[in-house]
């Protein structure tokens, strides 16, 4: 061992050992007071530096790579870091208990038990602040290092390891898969990083994370991770029956009636479907071929109007004489046009429904007198007038041939008899024409 007194000699310095110790013994020498090192300062510089020019090539490299800086240790153990003083110190541990007392909501002071020694390490080792304050994070123990997985910056859930992160993501694409699924993607931004949390904070497992990732959020009511899926299904389908109308005059105008029921057939479809998170938000088919044909429903619409439609719907109303047809007439002086048809009897003799319907008048009415109103639907009414005695009320839904009033002479009337009127549309008809 040579003598830290003396500069080593040229010859001494075979290796990138001695010129270190050479460095270190500088380094010591500066650490002295003034008046103990001025006669030795001049004579271990230019041995140190002489030491640098008799080096070997590997030597000389070494030394060219490595740098004196101190070394952070704490209690004896193997040093935590290299630094460059004690400022990167500092302000590392400036920065660890910034972290902490964000991470644990509470105000953390980092223990100062660090020892700084003087050290030659190679350059590459030697760590900046922020790198410090990374390796001291793991020195704390109310804190510890998790995976994080996060969704577009939104920490989503931590497992102990990385696998555990992936396995959740691959449970929750095989959650919203089946035979038929195509592609599955995870949107938006997906993070998987280091992290530190409460050393007692709780960790998910692959399964329970994947779990959590598929709830709704109470927020915005769907899952915070949104997963599109893209899936081709073959499926078969009903073709409606289409419905063929055809025209008859044996029916009431618009009057609608089946004479054929129609079949459906049957179809195979293949269409592209995409969802997200499980529901349906597009579908494309891609093919179809039509395995039965439909067989059309064939519907009468009646095209009757008028007499014509009311030909055989109505029965008589009552028994007697006519005593003045439907048309134009003279009666009290005067010439006019007679809506109806009038059929003279006994007062007291039975009125009927000429055909089943719903009473929309039943009492007195300007020159009618007591006038009863039937509602037949398809456009129909029916007139009977000058009544002795109405029996319906209205609102009553009464049936064709039921007796609803009494034959007399109120209102305008030269005798007994009963004034009769067809409607269609609320255009009057020729009775005559419509009856049997």
């Amino acid at each position: 061992m040579h003598h830290p007194n003396r500069p080593y000699p040229m010859e001494d310095l075979t290796g990138p050992e001695e010129f270190f110790c050479q460095l270190a013994d500088l380094e010591e020498e500066y650490q002295r007071p003034p008046h103990r090192r001025a006669l030795r300062k001049k004579p271990l510089l230019a041995a140190a530096l002489a030491g640098l020019t008799g080096l070997s090539l590997l030597g000389a490299v070494a030394a060219s790579t490595c740098t004196l800086c101190y070394a952070v240790s704490s209690q004896g153990d193997p040093p935590l870091a290299y630094v460059q003083g004690e400022l990167a110190y500092t302000q590392a541990v400036d920065r660890v208990e910034e972290q902490v007392s964000q991470i644990l909501h509470t105000q953390y002071e980092y223990p100062q038990e660090a020892q700084m020694e003087l050290a030659i390490a190679p350059r590459g080792s030697v760590q900046t602040p922020e790198e410090l304050s990374a390796s001291l994070m793991e020195t704390v123990d109310q804190v510890r290092e998790v995976w994080v997985l996060t969704v577009d910056g939104v920490a989503a859930g931590a497992c102990a390891t990385k696998e555990e992160v992936e396995t959740a993501l691959d449970l929750v694409k095989e959650g919203y898969s089946n035979q038929n699924t195509t592609s599955v993607t995870l949107c938006g931004e997906i993070g998987i990083n280091l992290d530190y949390l409460p050393a007692e904070a709780d960790l998910y497992d692959a399964e329970t994370l994947a779990g959590a990732l598929m709830l709704p959020t109470e927020e915005e009511e769907v899952p915070l991770l949104t997963v599109e899926t893209v899936e081709e299904v073959t499926y078969t389908q009903a073709i409606p029956a289409p419905t063929r109308e055809q025209a008859d005059p044996a029916l009431l105008l618009n009057e609608r009636k089946t004479v054929r029921e129609g079949t459906e057939g049957r179809e195979e479809r293949t269409d592209r479907v995409t969802r997200r998170c499980g529901v349906e938000t597009g579908r494309e088919n891609l093919a179809g071929e039509v395995l039965t044909e439909p067989v059309p429903q064939v519907v009468a619409v009646g095209t009757a109007q008028g007499v014509e439609a009311a030909r055989g719907r109505f029965l008589w109303p009552t028994t007697g004489q006519i005593t003045s047809p439907f048309g134009y007439r003279t009666i009290f002086g005067s010439t006019s046009f007679h809506r109806g048809l009038d059929i003279a009897n006994t007062t007291g003799t039975e009125i009927l429904a000429s055909a089943g319907g719903t009473v929309t008048w039943a009492g007195a009415k300007g020159t009618y007198g007591n006038l009863l109103i039937l509602d037949h639907g398809n456009g129909f009414t029916t007139y009977y007038a000058h009544c002795s005695q109405i029996l319906a009320e209205e609102g009553d839904t009464v049936k064709q041939g039921e007796k609803i009033a009494l034959m007399g002479s109120t209102g305008r009337s030269t005798g007994p008899h009963l004034h009769f009127e067809v409607r269609w549309q609320n255009e009057p008809l020729d009775p005559e024409k419509c009856l049997p």
